[in-house]
């Protein structure tokens, strides 16, 4: 019985990343407008090459990963962690066993910008405006998820006093991504930030104002190569679902 420990189970939601270590990932072909780093702990394979270290995979490349045990990170291009990873040179580090931010850092001694970054990654957005904008959108990170209504480029161009077009020149600028596949990773992170708190994903897709657990769950797959359950069961830990 290959039973998955709750010990080697670890998933960290922070403004502009996400880092994860866990068991048996097994990713379809997929594609996200993030920077990922992975950090195998044993043999595994990328696009059918098997590999015994970790590499870096740029925005919109499409992937398929298989990790028995390992490291994945995600941060957003502009974000001081995305061009941290965006700079890395091989050979990278070994991957800590050990699943907390603490080791996973210390891991990164000879790379220090990315050992700075992935504990503390602050946004190296300029503008005021979009500053304003984004701490609004980081309220998914304490579960106070904004329905998706509120953030059309229209909207919310009004309402940071530019027009729609500059706007959208401002996200795509200074966060390297486009607002529409900007606003969708935002609203995954906030449904799978839930799911992760325990709420189904019925109630989680509603949160986060996709239509239904159908379309998250699409989504999830088209953006992470896996579904739903086999994203808990590979990286959160064991908890009553509601």
């Amino acid at each position: 019985m290959n039973a998955i420990s709750d010990k080697h189970k670890f998933a960290h939601f922070a403004p502009g990343m996400v880092v994860a270590f866990g068991q048996a990932i097994d990713a379809r072909p997929h594609k996200h407008p993030l920077w990922q780093l992975w950090l195998p702990t044993s043999e595994s394979t990328l696009n059918g090459e098997i590999l015994n270290h970790g590499s870096v995979i740029a925005p919109n490349t499409i992937h398929q990963l298989s990790m028995p045990e390992g490291w994945v990170i995600l941060a957003e291009p502009e974000s001081k962690l995305g061009e941290a990873i965006k700079a890395l040179q091989e050979p990278l580090p070994t991957a800590p066993e050990i699943p907390s931010l603490s080791s996973l850092a210390a891991a990164f001694v000879d790379h220090p910008a990315t050992a700075q970054a992935l504990q503390t990654n602050p946004y190296q957005v300029k503008d005021q405006r979009l500053l304003r904008l984004l701490k609004h959108l980081d309220h998914c990170f304490s579960g106070d998820c904004l329905k998706p209504e509120q953030w059309r480029a229209r909207e919310v161009a009004d309402w940071l006093a530019v027009s729609e077009s500059r706007f959208l020149h401002l996200v795509k600028d200074e966060l390297g991504i486009a607002w529409r596949p900007y606003l969708l990773w935002r609203r995954l992170i906030c449904a799978v930030s839930a799911i992760k708190r325990g709420v189904n994903a019925t109630e989680a897709a509603y949160l986060a104002g996709f239509s239904d657990s159908a379309h998250l769950s699409k989504t999830i797959k088209a953006t992470f190569g896996m579904t739903s359950k086999e994203l808990i069961a590979s990286f959160a830990k064991s908890q009553n679902r509601r």
